[in-house]
């Protein structure tokens, strides 16, 4: 007797080659297992649904796209710009041809669906009355936060106040949530301008200042005090901080330029990549030469090479020394192209541009000349790791080159200045990286009531995480500080879709193309926005490409005839019929198919497996089943605050 049972797999695991031989590793579906489908949801450190906005973008409904955006991100404009996109990453169309591309939808998103004259605070009201219409709702979501403080399950703060130090991402994150739960905040900020090194560090063509200005002065709406031209340590001191606020969180990111330890290190026109973008950023005098070399190959490397680039043009431009054209800029790294750190984009930006590469070699020295740089000695490197995966860098010393310089600039990593703190008296442990120790649960360091967020909570890593870090700290200082937590449960549902259907041709449609300015006039200026974003109907068409992950397919195993027909049908091969014995599974899996063989009193079942990464979510197979056993029905989840 052969009786049907549903599951489906997820990241298929198998013996042999082949869905079609060997014992298969399968999972029997729950509801964290539909909310892991949606990658791109689940791959977000605030997790965004992505999956949700690109759809709505798809429908044309630019506004519900931008509320389900901006939700659980307060700087999701900047995002749209500039975020690393671990989604894109996640995003199972690149398992088909190429992943959907997010962080562009997401400004599309934005600059279709903000509308202009919003005012800030009608953007939070907008998130609250916004929640009903969204699927995926994560504990993340500002809505629900605010519907949590409506409905009383969460406990407004009265008479509190943080200090924060540093107003980059993770900083603003945390006081815009601080600031919905009640509490008084205040940011201390070193530099003249808020936003860290989203100003700072981020140039120009790539992130408008508008649009930091304009998130800036949402969380200013909100009664964020941002005290500018304050340097911690000189202005005022950490312990003062201390007495003033009930808890502070230490935000002030990587701001410094590391270097390497080589001869002529010291030269005169050797510079710190991370200063020479903020001088540029702040307009203070610089001076660079006609042959730069930038010692790095990830993405803030590429930043400094094309705003060096830029500022050789603007030189030019401004004098009457024509024939100066020979300026050029080299980037320089150990890895090969295809290992670069760098996002692709920027590689092939930043060669439109003019920027050189010099792949697979490491500086050796710095060579000067009465003190002056006026080159680099490079060897070509033949491993970058040792056997125990340690960075450890090894060179061949007869395959060496020198490239001609008269600047230096150092893009070869971050770190943090904690001059300001002084860990005895402070009462602050410190690792052997030198970095201040905290709970990675709760953000909180072995000091009563003092947080760290950011690159300082978690090491480098991308903006997302900073501003996931904030989020966090902000929940983590109201649950210190009010004896409360905030809880909440989550309620899930998968419901059927009437018609399903597609649009036509979608799994054929390739990755749109964003366009770009010219290379002639973006060089001209550092302001110069390079990339143009999509219209709304290129956004629509890049959206339609999207698979809709929260899509799933769901079998009736009790109305199955066992013809086969669903696996014959699917274009993708995703489906099939097999005898129960050659499956494995986990616990509830185990546990499933006793209570069938039990029920049934047989242990001749069949089961239909699905390989989740090849579905397209055509719906050809529902189609196709003539015992209406197949529906097409959608999963959506809230976390609700209770």
């Amino acid at each position: 007797m052969k009786i049907f049972l549903s599951v489906n797999t997820k990241n298929l695991k198998k013996r042999g080659d082949s869905l079609n031989n060997g014992s298969l590793k399968v999972r029997a579906p729950d509801a964290d297992y539909w909310k892991s489908q949606i990658n791109c949801q689940s791959a977000c450190p605030v997790h965004t649904d992505a999956r949700g906005y690109i759809r709505a973008v798809a429908d044309g409904d630019f506004e519900r796209a931008y509320l389900i955006a901006r939700s659980p991100n307060p700087l999701a404009s900047i995002c749209g710009r500039v975020c690393g996109a671990p989604c894109e990453s996640a995003c199972r169309r690149g398992t088909l041809d190429q992943s959907i591309s997010i962080r562009a939808l997401k400004r599309s998103a934005i600059e279709q669906g903000r509308k202009r004259d919003t005012k800030a605070l009608e953007i939070i009201d907008r998130l609250k009355e916004g929640l009903k219409n969204r699927d995926c709702v994560d504990i993340e979501d500002v809505g629900g936060l605010l519907q949590g403080i409506e409905k009383g399950s969460i406990k407004k703060v009265d008479g509190k106040s943080v200090g924060i130090i540093g107003s980059g991402p993770a900083g603003l994150a945390a006081a815009h949530d601080l600031a919905l739960l009640g509490f008084k905040v205040v940011i201390y900020e070193m530099e003249s301008v808020p936003a860290g090194m989203l100003y700072l560090g981020i140039p120009p063509y790539r992130l408008p200042r508008d649009l930091i200005k304009a998130e800036v002065e949402v969380i200013e709406a909100l009664g964020v005090e941002i005290i500018t031209n304050c340097q911690v340590g000189k202005d005022v001191t950490f312990d003062e901080l201390k007495k003033r606020h009930d808890a502070v969180i230490i935000a002030v990111g990587m701001k410094n330029s590391r270097s390497l330890p080589l001869p002529g290190a010291d030269g005169e026109g050797v510079l710190g990549g991370v200063e020479f973008l903020r001088e540029v950023a702040l307009g203070l005098p610089h001076e660079i030469g006609n042959k730069i070399v930038v010692i790095g190959g990830g993405n803030v490397a590429y930043d400094i090479a094309r705003t060096a680039l830029r500022r050789q043009q603007i030189d030019i431009a401004a004098t009457a020394f024509r024939d100066k054209k020979g300026a050029d800029v080299t980037l320089c790294c150990i890895e090969r192209r295809e290992d670069m750190l760098a996002d692709e984009i920027e590689i092939l930006e930043g060669e439109e541009e003019g920027v050189r590469r010099q792949n697979g070699y490491g500086p050796q020295e710095i060579l000067t000349e009465n003190g002056k740089v006026k080159g680099v000695l490079f060897y070509r490197i033949t491993s970058i790791f040792d056997k125990e995966g340690r960075f450890n860098p090894q060179y061949d010393k007869n395959d060496a080159i020198t490239l001609e310089a008269d600047t230096v600039i150092w893009g070869v990593g971050q770190k943090s200045d904690l001059t300001f703190i002084n860990p005895d008296k402070d009462g602050l442990s410190m690792n052997q990286r030198g970095l201040i120790d905290c709970d990675q649960e709760s953000l909180e360091t072995n000091s009563s009531n003092v947080f760290l967020a950011g690159d300082l909570a978690h090491g480098p890593r991308l903006m997302i995480d900073a501003i996931a870090s904030g989020k966090k700290a902000a929940r983590s200082i109201y649950s210190k500080l009010t004896g409360g937590s905030i809880r909440h449960e989550v309620s899930e549902a998968h419901n059927p879709i009437e018609n399903y259907g597609r649009e036509i041709g979608y799994e054929r449609l390739r990755r749109q193309v964003l366009s770009t300015v010219s290379v002639e006039d973006r060089i001209k200026s550092t302001e110069k926005i390079v990339e143009l974003g999509f219209t709304p109907g290129q956004a629509r068409v890049e959206g339609s490409r999207c698979l809709d992950c929260g899509v799933n397919t769901i079998f009736d195993g009790s109305k199955c005839v066992l013809c086969g027909g669903c696996a014959d049908v699917c274009p993708e091969l995703c489906l099939k019929l097999v005898s129960l014995s050659e499956l494995e599974g986990d616990k509830p899996f185990e546990e499933l198919t006793n209570l069938m063989k039990e029920k049934k009193g047989t242990n001749e079942l069949s089961a239909i497996i699905k390989d989740e990464e090849k579905c397209i979510r055509c719906g050809l197979c529902a189609s196709r089943c003539p015992a209406g056993a197949i529906t097409m029905e959608r999963f959506s989840f809230k976390e609700s605050i209770v």
